[in-house]
């Protein structure tokens, strides 16, 4: 008889193949939407039961504008087949029950795969390979697996230090951002001083951006989908641009979206509609696709474009409450290693915000069921608290 614990673990094995190797399993085998429709089952299979947290009403009132979106969509949509595409973003939110309903499993799980997944990361990771063997920023969000127990003050250090491998042998920049952004984790002595370095970043980027509109307003001049003439005019007209026309080029999509499609963003864009107007092109067969399909490199802004702000507001208090939980309460999960989720939840978010994430089923996935681990070790911690207050 087929126990549960195993088909779990077939899930989670499925998981990891599919987090490592995205460009070969999900582009062959459509893994995320498989786990999106396991997700779904489970969900009613459990009588559309879900926890009163924060993480769960915020998966449920996503749900809702993801919802309203897909019905007004029919109605302004220009094609079904984009509109169809656009609504990974709201699908790949299932995969976030596969993690809360199976959470407890993790574990022992991990320490059932962890000396295979050393052996592997061990060598690949100092020998770059294809990214059909080992996803060049991806696999930040497995890393913490390899940790065996998290109490030690050496563990996050050492975490920084195989990132930073990572990011030079790879040549990965957002790797690069992670270790920036865990060494942030480990010089903050709690939650306050964790959020005035944020604020601050936020604040100095607004301004950097604001600076820099006339800059990327140049795109317009030139612009061909022939030719990068007006990508080198941005860059060409400030110093700071000229540094990386990858950053560059994201910095134009984020304008598009921020700037260019206000006040319509504010209420959301929806599905199956152009969003982008300059865009880089790699392959010109996907010319007509890519107004509706390509990325913004960053998935909040590009679910701020397709949602409205009201996902952005709701994005913001569900970090808030994340942060917050991982700050006041990190001895706790320091001692039973849960905190090992929350900085694989940590590096997929770092991730979003430089590459497409929660609008790809190559990587959305990946996301929202680290979330679900999440919002299960929350509520074991919570049940555990009311444990020891009872007793």
């Amino acid at each position: 008889m087929i126990r549960k614990r195993d088909v779990v673990f077939l899930l989670f094995f499925i998981t990891l193949c599919y987090i490592v190797s995205p460009w070969l399993f999900e582009k062959r085998l459509f893994i995320n939407e498989f786990l999106s429709i396991v997700g779904l089952i489970l969900l009613v299979y459990k009588h559309f039961r879900v926890g009163y947290d924060t993480i769960s009403i915020y998966i449920i009132l996503l749900f809702a504008i993801g919802i309203l979106h897909a019905v007004t969509s029919l109605f302004r949509m220009d094609n079904i087949y984009y509109y169809l595409r656009n609504s990974v973003i709201l699908y790949s939110v299932f995969t976030f029950f596969v993690g809360y309903y199976f959470g407890g499993y993790l574990r022992e799980f991990v320490n059932i795969i962890r000396k295979y997944f050393k052996a592997y990361v061990s060598v690949l990771l100092f020998f770059p390979v294809s990214r059909y063997l080992f996803e060049r920023f991806g696999m930040a969000t497995l890393f913490p697996a390899l940790f065996k127990k998290a109490k030690y003050q050496w563990v996050l250090p050492s975490l920084i230090g195989i990132n930073l491998i990572y990011s030079i042998s790879y040549k990965s920049a957002t790797t690069l951002i992670l270790v920036l952004f865990y060494c942030v984790l480990l010089v903050s002595p709690g939650y306050r001083f964790f959020k005035q370095i944020i604020v601050v970043l936020v604040v100095f980027f607004s301004i950097f951006f604001i600076y820099i509109q006339p800059n990327l307003n140049i795109i317009s001049h030139n612009y061909s989908v022939h030719n990068d003439k007006a990508i080198r005019e941005v860059m060409e007209s400030n110093p700071l641009l000229k540094l990386d026309g990858n950053t560059t080029w994201r910095l134009v999509l984020w304008k598009q979206i921020i700037i260019d499609r206000f006040p319509g963003n504010l209420l959301g864009m929806g599905l199956g509609t152009p969003i982008f107007k300059y865009f880089p092109v790699e392959n010109i067969s996907k010319l007509e696709s890519l107004p509706y399909v390509i990325g913004a490199h960053n998935s909040f802004v590009y679910l701020f474009g397709r949602l409205g702000f009201v996902y952005i507001i709701l994005t913001i208090y569900m970090y808030r409450y994340v942060f917050k939980e991982y700050f006041y309460f990190k001895k706790y999960y320091l001692q039973n290693n849960a905190i090992l989720i929350f900085w694989s939840f940590f590096a997929i978010s770092v991730i979003a915000l430089f590459n497409p994430v929660l609008e790809s089923p190559v990587y959305a996935g990946g996301y929202w069921m680290i979330l679900g681990f999440v919002a299960k070790a929350i509520n074991l911690r919570k049940v555990n608290t009311l444990k020891i207050k009872e007793t």
